[in-house]
């Protein structure tokens, strides 16, 4: 290359960085006025990129993602809506309390799409089983949308949405929740922890497999883990890992995730096939006491199921497996973080020992409030959306977080909570105090429709009831039957990042605790 070719070369690098570096200003000024307007609707302005062929490349989520999306002013933090190209894909990123509420009462969109990557890259859906899912344009809805072809037994969508409504805000309800408050019972008070103080090497363990497998006690009955114990290791253990089926990475560069969720797929085979031979359709009550299915969940689960072309015992238990794990993990964890909570603090102990409902109420919101890591993802495919009088165009991914919204400094540190940063646990942001200036209640009201752990509207999480139920009950009863000292350090005590974006992140190291029985 001769000198006037170097020249040239530099010229033209120059050149195009110049370009890159004016596109990019003239972006961030577009960004903060007013955007273009087309057939009357404002269309949200994209967040510039320094290469724009590639879109964004947000290296730093990478590596410390809570860190990234709690520093993404452009992308995460504007008052309007925006776009944004993540790579190549475009995403319309819509935050603030007001217009998260307008976006999840939108009922044309889906979670369907989302879900349906879940299902084939974590959980194992054979691309043969795909096209069920890429013909079912019928909706969620009991009435399927009027420009649907789909039969009727084959409306996945409906059948999922349906089952696990009627079970977790339904009628199927009530009789879980009994069960699980008996079998929890029972297993925390069956642990081999006497009256003597006892080192445990890793308390997220004890959480773990004791708050899941009475979970899958009283939602499969006792078979499955009586047969299987390793199931809920299994569980974890692909939840812990969920990165790397998430990414496509090789069984061979995985193999004990992929071994872990075998043998959970096997598990649940076995217990599927175990209940059909055994029970009987006329057998058991209308929701609970089934000797095999512990209640009539799976029962509809099954018929409806069998009925869809092409569903077999190995798609039905990579369903199985999705919905342990969807109704599960995130429940779990925010109780282990609770009852960390609960041991660490000792005026806080007392007053959930004296059946301060209040104060349980409390550490549940805040819990949720400061260790959620997760993100609201929509498709919207029928046809253009207006929201707020902004234009959403049909085949669109939207996405939100309310990982913003939980950790405003303008909203949680305001008023008497100014001296307790977002970063700090402090269950007296939930508290005040009635007209007769002693009681203390639980309030939700400093916190402006910012808290939103499960979303809302019409795509408001169905197993909120239920997480409630698990984390209030599981710090209550922990509480009363034991004391607790926390030996952990800080470092083992951050949040882990290997799961983020999926919902509430557990400890990044062992959690070793001092305990006894009270």
């Amino acid at each position: 290359m001769n000198l006037t070719e170097v020249y040239i070369t530099y010229l033209v690098t120059i050149a195009a960085i110049g370009f890159c570096l004016v596109k990019y200003l003239f972006g961030i000024h577009a960004l903060h006025n007013q955007p273009k307007v087309k057939r009357g609707l404002k269309i949200p302005p994209l967040v510039p990129s320094l290469i724009p062929l590639l879109g964004m490349l947000p290296f730093k989520i990478m590596w410390s993602p809570r860190d990234f999306v709690l520093s993404a002013k452009n992308l995460l933090w504007n008052s309007q809506p925006v776009r944004a190209r993540i790579f190549t894909q475009t995403f319309y990123i819509f935050q603030g309390a007001e217009t998260i509420r307008s976006i999840v009462n939108k009922r044309s969109l889906s979670l369907f799409p989302i879900h349906v990557i879940l299902l084939r890259r974590v959980f194992g859906l054979p691309a043969s089983a795909s096209w069920i899912y890429a013909q079912d344009n019928s909706g969620g809805l009991p009435k399927p949308y009027p420009e649907s072809n789909v039969k009727p037994q084959n409306r996945i969508e409906y059948a999922v949405r349906r089952t696990n409504h009627r079970l977790l805000v339904g009628s199927g309800f009530a009789p879980l929740v009994k069960r699980f408050q008996t079998v929890l019972t029972d297993r925390l008070q069956s642990l081999s922890i006497g009256g003597h103080w006892v080192k445990w090497d890793d308390f997220a363990e004890l959480i773990n497999h004791e708050f899941t497998a009475s979970f899958l006690d009283s939602l499969c009955e006792m078979y499955l883990m009586q047969e299987h114990p390793d199931f809920v290791i299994n569980l974890f253990t692909l939840h812990d890992n969920i990165w790397k089926m998430f990414i496509g990475m090789p069984r061979f560069l995985a193999p004990q995730v992929y071994a872990a969720r075998d043998a959970a797929l096997a598990a649940l085979k076995d217990w599927n096939t175990w209940a059909r031979e055994r029970s009987d359709a006329a057998a058991g009550t209308s929701e609970g006491d089934d000797p095999f299915w512990a209640s009539q969940y799976w029962r509809d689960r099954i018929d409806a199921f069998q009925q869809i072309n092409g569903f077999d015992a190995n798609i039905i238990a990579i369903h199985d497996l999705a919905v342990i794990w969807g109704m599960s993990i995130n429940g779990v964890n925010t109780s282990l973080w609770a009852c960390l909570e609960a041991f660490k603090d000792q005026e806080l102990l007392e007053r959930v020992r004296a059946e301060a409902r209040a104060f349980l109420q409390a550490i549940y919101a805040e819990t949720l409030r400061l260790r959620i890591n997760g993100f609201f993802v929509w498709y919207q495919s029928r046809g253009n959306l207006d929201v707020d009088g902004w234009l959403i165009p049909n085949k669109s991914w939207i996405l939100t977080t309310p990982m913003v919204g939980h950790m405003d400094p303008g909203i949680w540190c305001t008023g008497p909570d100014a001296d307790h940063p977002v970063q700090e646990f402090w269950v007296g942001r939930w508290l005040k105090y009635t007209d007769d200036g002693y009681t203390l209640v639980f309030s939700t009201e400093m916190a402006k429709g910012a808290w939103m752990p499960y979303g809302g509207g019409f795509h408001i999480c169905p197993g909120r009831y239920f997480a409630k139920t698990m984390i209030i009950l599981g710090v209550a009863l922990m509480t009363t039957m034991y004391d607790c000292e926390v030996l952990a350090g800080e470092t083992n005590m951050r949040m882990s990042m290997r799961t983020f974006g999926f919902g509430t992140a557990g400890p990044v190291g062992k959690v070793p605790v001092r305990i006894r029985r009270r």
